[in-house]
């Protein structure tokens, strides 16, 4: 059996899709179904059923592919063993928040593109507790996250650094010229936060139910940057990673309100303890650990 085939069917029960399959393995659509089909020719059953728009395993496929995971990573552990050039090839699957995604990772995905030039990288952006659960489900190789430390008995945690967060108001903003920001202030104000689930949003909010203060209102958004729009607005304060917002701060587009409660934020990496470490997840996980 071609060993190909193992690898199309495993990014199959992935992705729940022949044709997000066939882009990602750089195949036609029908060669896809022609291998799945050949799987199920030479194990004599049905590996895939479909729901809705999607292929979901049948019990005989899940069989199959709890073996199949399993030699997938000793043949990518051989590969990557045996291989004597230093040009890696296969696949590293990153998870991380748009927070990350957007004002720290690429750096560091350009010097490991660039020892790896045929190595492909797939980063998939999210919240951090699906992060979380993709890390643990082997979706991901290895997620950055940007929360408090994450503490997990089949996860392990490697700190980069604390985050320091920072209250954001127009750069006119009465808030700007106090000596302190306090608590009971914000009832005053529209907070402009991120989406529910937001790791910094959920503890922002639970300092202030704590204290039993309530926004005078609040608006939600998804995107930092429309976020970041809105306070240049005047439509309310914002806290973000400052990570975030120094260019604006440079630009005079935003100001920083001094506000001296802590967030507890910590840059972290994040991957199965008994996952197998390839050589360029190596490298990737040293670089993030070298520019703290």
């Amino acid at each position: 059996m071609d060993v190909s085939y193992l690898y199309t069917f495993h990014e199959v029960a992935k992705s729940g899709s022949y044709t997000q399959t066939a882009e990602e393995l750089g195949y036609a659509q029908s060669s896809v179904t022609a291998q799945i089909k050949k799987l199920e020719e030479h194990y004599q059953v049905k590996l895939f059923e479909r729901v809705g728009r999607k292929m979901r395993l049948t019990q005989p496929g899940e069989q199959l592919h709890a073996y199949i995971s399993d030699m997938i990573k000793l043949l990518d552990e051989a590969d990557a063993t045996l291989r004597k050039d230093t040009n890696l090839k296969g696949t590293i699957r990153i998870g991380t928040g748009e927070t990350v995604a957007a004002y720290y990772i690429t750096p560091y995905i350009k010097a490991l593109k660039e020892n790896h030039p045929e190595l492909r990288i797939r980063l998939e952006s999210g919240q951090c507790q699906n992060l979380i659960g993709g890390t643990i489900d082997g979706a991901y190789d290895v997620t950055i996250l940007l929360d408090r430390l994450q503490r997990h008995p089949d996860l392990k945690t490697v700190p980069i650094r604390q985050e320091e967060m920072v209250m954001i108001a127009p750069p006119h903003h009465p808030f700007t010229k106090l000596a302190t920001l306090e608590l009971e202030k914000l009832a005053e104000e529209t907070l402009i936060l991120t989406e529910e689930g937001c790791s910094y949003r959920v503890l922002f909010e639970q300092i202030l139910s704590e204290e039993n203060i309530q926004a005078k209102s609040i608006i939600s958004f998804s995107s930092l940057e429309a976020i970041k729009q809105c306070v240049a607005d005047n439509l309310g304060i914002a806290l973000l990673p400052r990570i975030a917002v120094e260019r604006d701060v440079q630009s005079n587009r935003v100001a920083i309100v001094p506000f001296k409660h802590p967030i507890p934020i910590y840059m972290q990496v994040v991957y199965q303890k008994r996952k197998w470490m390839s050589v360029p997840l190596k490298q990737f996980i040293s670089l993030l650990g070298d520019k703290k």
